[in-house]
């Protein structure tokens, strides 16, 4: 039997989902019904489905957002999307994140929902083969296979991939204490650098690269393992995989020789981004990290490597929370923080999951109710009022959250308070 999860804000939705079907005819039984994404996220490793079939808008994390993190964490896990016509286009991205199919609410019926649950029955058979199959061969040496799987952990695909890498990377021995440095080559202040033919540029940042592999090779000698990724077409970017290191200081080292070594021969402007040092599982924060680093130097292209270096050293919790205190009175959304902070939404989500034990939202509606409080006490506020003040849709909803917290309604609290 195939386990089923089913996730909507909608009760009506979830009823019709679970009467629609005669699920043990095709192999599958529901495991569990979720009302927003990150209760489908905390039911995950609880219920084991191996079929998700959510609501692409829900509270909390979206369904997209739920699809990205169980690409992280559950590749094997199929999706199976819901939406209404408005959303077509994210119904579209599901598909590049790899939700085998979207139904749209208002046309679902018996046969469309059977139709794409046994597309998710033979998707899910792929992933299966592909996790349990035994990891690639590489014929090359071992610097060469280790390029070759980081190469696959740093490409945005991600998945049963990226999992497969790390396994791999680990039997070479270079799956510790790891990092990526990401090495741009600017020729523009190189005299006629725009009559120069695509080839000629291909040659110049081959000569670059091989010159920062040789700076590499002196740097790194007897302390910890490097290899230079395969460079992407006319690209002018290099990317080092680095393993074993014991801190940031051998990269720093790294970048200021390199960029010596540039001066003395070239006028190719060079700016080294160095992610954080990570092991294990964490490893798959890596490929987030680097694109965080991407999208810094497209937005404001610059050597800077004192920034890069704090990669995975800033406390982004703490920047979240600071987020939140200070814009307590307003509605505080994850993917706004996130972008605050400089970070995706999921990653931040699993941030406050490690290192405070709960998830985001139940950090700010936690927050939310302390504050409540001190509106609530000496009666100066109506609880509706309170409500609007901290930015809920309804004060119901409002009391619904301050009870789960204080163990009471809010005009209890309030009663409470004026007794004391």
């Amino acid at each position: 039997m195939y386990r089923v999860l089913l996730a909507d804000d909608e009760p009506i939705i979830l009823s019709g989902l679970q009467s629609m079907l005669d699920w043990e005819r095709l192999g599958c039984t529901v495991c569990g019904t979720a009302r927003d994404g990150q209760q489908a996220l905390e039911l995950l490793p609880v219920r084991r489905p191996a079929i998700v079939i959510c609501d692409i808008k829900m509270p909390r994390l979206t369904g997209l957002e739920l699809l990205e993190a169980c690409a992280q964490r559950y590749p094997e896990v199929v999706f199976i999307m819901l939406t209404n016509h408005q959303d077509f286009h994210m119904a579209q991205q599901s598909l590049r994140g790899r939700a085998v199919d979207y139904l749209l609410k208002i046309d679902l019926d018996e046969e469309k929902l059977a139709h794409s649950l046994r597309l998710a029955i033979d998707e899910c058979e792929k992933r299966r083969r592909l996790c349990a199959s035994p990891l690639p061969r590489h014929s090359g040496a071992p610097a060469e296979a280790a390029a070759h799987h980081a190469a696959v952990l740093l490409s945005p695909e991600g998945g049963c991939e990226a999992e497969r890498a790390i396994a791999a990377l680990e039997g070479l021995g270079a799956g510790s204490r790891c990092a990526a440095a990401l090495l741009v080559m600017d020729p523009s202040a190189i005299p006629n650098i725009g009559s120069f033919t695509r080839e000629e540029r291909q040659r110049l940042f081959s000569f670059h690269r091989n010159l920062a592999l040789d700076v590499a090779q002196k740097v790194f000698q007897g302390g910890p393992g490097f290899t230079l990724l395969p460079p992407e077409p006319g690209s002018g970017t290099a990317v080092f995989f680095l393993w074993g290191l014991e801190d940031a200081k051998l990269i720093a080292q790294f970048q200021a020789r390199l960029a010596a070594a540039f001066r003395d021969i070239s006028q190719m402007r060079l700016s080294v981004l160095a992610t954080g040092v990570l092991s294990g599982h964490g490893l798959i924060d890596l490929r987030v990290q680097a694109e965080l680093l991407r999208r810094e130097y497209a937005l404001s292209p610059r050597p800077f490597l004192c920034w890069s270096q704090s990669m995975g050293k800033t406390d982004y919790v703490a920047a979240a929370k600071r987020y939140v205190d200070s814009h307590i009175l307003e509605r505080v959304l994850v993917q706004d923080v996130a972008a605050a902070v400089g970070i995706t939404p999921n990653y931040l989500s699993s941030l406050f999951k490690r290192q405070l034990g709960q998830n985001f939202m139940d950090y700010v509606n936690a927050t939310k109710v302390k504050y409540a409080c001190t509106l609530l006490q000496g009666g100066k506020h109506m609880v509706y009022e309170v409500s609007h003040m901290l930015g809920y849709d309804n004060a119901y909803y409002f009391a619904k959250v301050f009870k789960r917290y204080m163990k009471m309604t809010p005009t209890e609290y309030q009663a409470e308070s004026a007794r004391e």
